[in-house]
């Protein structure tokens, strides 16, 4: 268990995690507890590429892989799958498994590695690309005042979350907990029926 004194910096996958259910953040950074599943194991094939570091043109952009930030201002650590160069214009690129889809919690994950890159380049940097490999397609994103203060807010979340000694409620949506890989530890279902009995003896 972490100690209230040795509070580590907020890995930007985290956020993504928390933002998806504070639950399975709590397993993953606080417990150390992860298991994969198809989903996970795909994911991971997938970024073996970008997980080795190196350099590449790519027309008129030049690409870095696997690049590791950290800041203690920010409380943020990160990896940057990519971080490319075009035209002086320098910007984060997250690759996901799946096909495009305009979710938050992957707009989170990207700006906290633009904060990271902002710090270490010492300029604001405005917009970065999500790649999905399931529609090879990119989306971008644009790092505005809002997603910046909702980012900075999940990892002050995530920081108070280090310091709990219980894991917080999940979303227990079976629409999503059917595919999460920690669906087995979690039990979702399992404590949602058990939710409801103590409400009926309560009531009784």
């Amino acid at each position: 268990m972490i100690m209230r004194t040795e509070i580590p910096l907020v890995e930007a996958h985290a956020i993504n995690t928390y933002a998806y259910c504070p639950r399975r953040c709590y397993y993953e950074y606080v417990e150390r507890v992860f298991y994969h599943n198809v989903y996970t194991v795909h994911g991971k094939l997938l970024h073996e590429h970008v997980d080795r570091y190196g350099q590449e043109h790519r027309g008129e952009r030049q690409l870095i892989r696997s690049l590791f930030f950290r800041s203690e201002a920010l409380g943020l650590v990160a990896k940057c799958d990519i971080v490319e160069e075009e035209n002086g214009r320098i910007y984060p690129v997250e690759y996901k498994r799946g096909k495009i889809a305009d979710w938050e919690n992957n707009h989170l994950q990207l700006c906290a590695q633009a904060l990271l890159l902002e710090e270490s380049m010492g300029h604001e940097i405005s917009t970065g690309y999500l790649f999905f490999h399931g529609s090879n397609r990119r989306l971008k994103v644009d790092f505005n005042s809002d997603l910046r203060q909702k980012t900075l807010k999940v990892v002050e979340s995530i920081r108070d979350l280090y310091q709990e000694p219980t894991p917080p409620e999940g979303i227990d949506e079976w629409s999503r907990c059917k595919h999460c890989s920690m669906v087995d530890y979690c039990l979702p279902q399992d404590r949602k029926r058990l939710r409801g009995k103590v409400q009926w003896e309560r009531f009784i």
